[in-house]
């Protein structure tokens, strides 16, 4: 299949997206982007031949970001989910992007891309987890538990737990220092001691089990960052 063809194919594909979704050339050049990321982005309809930092919006400070995230996908040929945020169009938002390497006839030639507002894909997510665990001691709820009261630093600890993130990786991703993570850590298993928890293991099986896997930290959506959430190879 040449190149035309095969583009063609995928632009009819996410154009179908209800979800914000589009094609870059591994030179960070728009082949094409949907209505739900050109609203998105307050890009124009002809966004085709532009790149990131073209577009009318606060998004277009991480171009170059952008590209480097692209490079990598495309270098390492793997998936990558980055975390987005930023002042987009509608406001200051979370949205987790899945960047996949397009080849065509073995040689790179791009990313595909797709979102997902984070409050969605988190309760999708989690919701999920607790289906593919098949434990009656699990619960799942949109809304989050409102005991224990958790500080800002304790809530994205333990939101990045439940998702497997080791000290290390957790220090990197809030950029604190690993001693500060282990230390909000014994904090957070302190604060459910009066649930019988006395340990990290023992947290980590608890919170899953009684909703915390809807707790989406308000620290998470109030800074512009762009981050890699799933190379682990970069976060070791």
């Amino acid at each position: 299949m040449n190149q035309s063809t095969y583009l063609s194919v995928l632009i009819h594909m996410l154009a179908l997206s209800p979800y914000p979704a589009g094609l870059k050339s591994k030179d960070g050049i728009f082949e094409y982007a949907n209505d739900a990321y050109r609203n998105l982005v307050n890009a124009p309809q002809d966004i085709k031949g532009l790149k990131d930092s073209d577009l009318p919006c606060d998004t277009a400070a991480f171009a170059e970001v952008f590209i480097e995230q692209d490079r990598l996908s495309l270098a390492q040929n793997k998936t990558i989910v980055i975390l987005d945020v930023h002042n987009y169009a509608t406001g200051m938002d979370a949205y987790a992007f899945t960047k996949q390497p397009v080849i065509i006839n073995g040689e790179p030639w791009g990313i595909q891309f797709t979102a997902r507002r984070v409050k969605d894909w988190i309760n999708i997510a989690s919701f999920a987890e607790v289906l593919a665990a098949n434990k009656s001691n699990l619960s799942f709820s949109t809304t989050r538990p409102l005991e224990p009261k958790l500080t800002p630093a304790q809530e994205i600890v333990l939101f990045w737990l439940l998702r497997g993130r080791q000290t290390k990786q957790i220090a990197q991703l809030i950029h604190r220092t690993p001693k500060a993570v282990e230390k909000q850590i014994a904090n957070l298993v302190s604060r459910f001691s009066c649930y019988g928890i006395s340990s990290r293991s023992g947290l980590i099986e608890y919170a899953r089990g009684n909703g915390w896997l809807s707790l989406i930290p308000e620290q998470l959506i109030k800074t512009p960052v762009s981050i890699i959430i799933n190379d682990h190879e970069q976060m070791d």
